[in-house]
Parts: structure tokens; C-alpha cells; sequence
């Protein structure tokens, strides 16, 4: 099984469910939260806006979908690159990211250009075959953990292959390790 289709496995829980949410009446899906002038709110030390899952029309309410299920999976180790790559059980809206190698300033500019990337603040973005934008949601501030940094990340809809697309960036960038979980 290749890395992306892990991801693929991990990820189809918490889409299932968002999809299927997505597809009731009176719902905003995967709203940006904005200021009063319309503008992303950016938060935290890396100024990242964030996605609600979904928000009632009438309302107002946020609405959380969390993944019913974690996919069991057994922790496993690969390497990219001579990079060892451990990879644990998490949920697709939840994912611990670990980065060791890469100087703290140069990897929480890597992780907010990828956020971004993939945030789609002006959605832009065309709904895919699950409904949803397929766009990141969160990007939590990096924690200082052991030997590099960790990030709590929401991947909300976004395909497999951002993650995949960001364990690259990460590797060649000078990344000693990764840990995902």
C-alpha cells in the first residue's frame, strides 16, 4: 500500500460523515470564519484563518463533525528519502504533525504557505465529487516537541495527496523526521 493510499484510508471516515452532513438542508459547508469586513480572521502565531465543518443558515450555529471512527491501523515506519516517516493512528480532522531537521522559523513558514495552499480563503475552489471543497481547516501553532516542532492540523475535505504534497515539501526542506499521528 503507498503512503498516499494510507492517507486515502485514514481520510475516508471523517469525509463519509462530512459529505453526508454536507447534504442536509440549511447548511453552510466548510465556511471561512471572517471579520466584520468579510477578510479571512487569521489567529495564532502564524496568522492562519480556519474552516468550520458547517454552519445552520438560519441560526448561525457551528456544527462539528468528528470522525465516528479511527482507522486501525498498526503504527508503521517507512523512509522517504533515507527520512524516517512513522506514521500512528489519527483522525482525518486531528492529525499530529511532527517535524524534526528544519530550523523552527523556516518550518512554520513551509507549514503556512502549505496551509494556505491548500486553504482556499477566497473559495475559489470547485466542490468535488464528495460535495466538498477539498480544502484544509485548521492549522493550530507549532509546539515545541522533543527534537522539532508539532502541529495540530484539521485536514477538514482536503485529498490525500495535500498531505502527501506537504510531506514533500517537508523532506526537501531538510526534514530528519516525521512523525504523523
Amino acid at each position: 500500500m503507498t503512503l498516499v493510499a494510507l492517507l486515502e484510508r485514514i481520510r475516508r471516515p471523517y469525509i463519509d460523515q462530512l459529505s453526508h452532513a454536507a447534504t442536509g438542508p440549511g447548511f453552510h459547508v466548510e465556511p471561512v470564519v471572517r471579520r466584520p469586513d468579510g477578510s479571512p480572521a487569521g489567529d495564532g502565531l502564524l496568522d492562519t484563518p480556519c474552516r468550520c465543518d458547517l454552519v445552520r443558515k438560519a441560526l448561525g450555529g457551528v456544527q462539528s463533525v468528528d470522525a465516528a471512527e479511527c482507522v486501525g491501523i498498526e503504527p508503521l515506519r517507512v523512509e522517504l528519502g533515507g527520512v524516517p516517516v512513522a506514521v500512528s493512528a489519527f483522525s482525518w480532522d486531528w492529525l499530529n504533525l511532527h517535524i524534526a531537521g528544519i530550523p523552527d522559523a523556516e518550518v512554520n513558514t513551509l507549514m503556512r504557505a502549505w496551509f494556505l495552499r491548500w486553504f482556499d480563503a477566497d473559495d475559489a475552489y470547485p466542490r468535488n465529487a464528495e460535495g466538498l471543497r477539498g480544502v484544509v481547516h485548521f492549522l493550530g501553532d507549532p509546539a515545541r516537541a522533543g527534537d522539532g516542532l508539532r502541529f495540530r492540523i484539521d485536514l477538514g475535505s482536503a485529498p490525500a495527496s495535500a498531505v502527501a504534497e506537504l510531506i514533500e515539501d517537508l523532506l526537501r526542506h531538510g526534514a530528519t523526521g516525521l512523525a504523523l499521528g
